[in-house]
């Protein structure tokens, strides 16, 4: 029961001062009813001494086992033993000891019975109260490691998104090398070096769940590089930062696969120069991302295109809890994402 353990050592100070409070309290008692003082002190200090004893005593036992459903019986006997254990070598301690005390002695053995009952009592109470310590102990163990397991699991389920999340961008990128590889080998093998130097980057912070948001915007950069010598003139992104929201912090690889998203939609069905607008301010502790994009409505969905929103919500939903962190707006030609990242969720138990 190292719960219980524990709290005896913090507060060693109070419980001695209970101890003897308590042990004062019986002598005051005892004078009243017509004891000497000597005698009441001898009487009180010997009761203490047996209750601790046997407290102790049902506090080792206790501590190693704890009844079962059909053991209650256990609960009872103990205390029982231990009751009249104790009023037996309390009289023989005082048989011992004081036996020439006459006024003492005569005492001791008018209430034996009802010091055994006293007894009892206080070790009945202190078994009820050691099995229920015991109970809540062993139910804080198993939230505990329920709560261990769920963490695990979430950060299992967390790397594996990510690690989609990687090859879904290499997988595109590659077959836009492969599409440029005879047309132009130039800028085949540029972006295959920017490519090499965005996935660098994105390896070398893996095991960083969090990175500000300058870092997040600098391997946005990289990404677009390579976005714009696959799409060239077409592809136009403005990004707008607050200057209160550069210094916020946001999940790694969190905008790359909504702007490619944004991308797809934005391009596919559509001629001419796409305008993506990035709108990243930050308000009451939250940093709101908004990405927008025209997109054809009569050209239907690109291949693919759900999983970066997918893979997002289901972040969201393992990092915070919640899932109202992400939503989708579509008007006539336009599309918008808008993102919210609590900023202190920054020292969750993923960060």
């Amino acid at each position: 029961m190292p719960l219980f353990e524990n709290n005896i050592k913090k507060y060693w100070i109070s419980i001695l001062l209970v101890c003897l409070s308590w042990i004062f309290m019986i002598a005051a008692i005892l004078v009243y009813y017509g004891l000497s003082l000597s005698t009441a002190l001898t009487e009180s200090i010997l009761q203490g001494i047996s209750i601790l004893v046997g407290g102790w005593l049902l506090g080792n036992v206790f501590n190693y086992y704890n009844p079962q459903k059909g053991q209650i019986w256990i609960a009872i006997a103990l205390p029982l033993i231990f009751s009249a254990g104790m009023t037996y070598l309390h009289y023989w301690v005082v048989t011992l000891f004081w036996k020439e005390s006459a006024a003492y002695f005569d005492f001791i053995q008018k209430v034996s019975l009802l010091k055994g009952f006293y007894f009892y009592m206080l070790f009945q109470f202190w078994t009820i109260l050691l099995i229920l310590m015991g109970k809540l102990e062993d139910q804080q163990k198993v939230k505990e490691r329920e709560l261990h397991s769920d963490k695990l699991a979430k950060e299992a389920e967390m790397y594996h998104l990510r690690q989609q999340l990687q090859p879904h961008f290499l997988f595109n990128s590659l077959n836009s090398i492969s599409a440029l590889v005879k047309s132009q080998p130039d800028k085949a093998r540029e972006m295959t070096v920017e490519l090499a130097d965005f996935l660098r980057g994105t390896i070398r912070k893996d095991v960083h769940q969090w990175v500000d948001l300058e870092e997040e915007i600098s391997q946005i950069q990289k990404f677009l590089y390579i976005e714009k010598v696959r799409f060239g003139d077409r592809l136009n992104v403005s990004i707008q930062i607050d200057e209160e929201a550069k210094y916020g912090q946001i999940p790694q690889l969190m905008l790359q696969p909504l702007l490619e998203n944004s991308i797809k939609h934005g391009l596919y069905g559509l001629t001419g120069e796409v305008q993506i607008q990035i709108q990243i301010t930050i308000k009451d502790a939250n940093l709101t991302i908004s990405i927008g994009n025209p997109y054809n409505p009569k050209a239907g969905q690109p291949k693919g295109s759900g999983f970066g929103l997918e893979a997002i919500c289901r972040r969201l939903e393992l990092l915070f809890g919640r899932t109202d962190l992400i939503k989708v707006v579509q008007k006539e030609e336009h599309f918008l994402v808008n993102l919210t990242i609590p900023q202190y969720a920054t020292k969750n138990p993923y960060h």
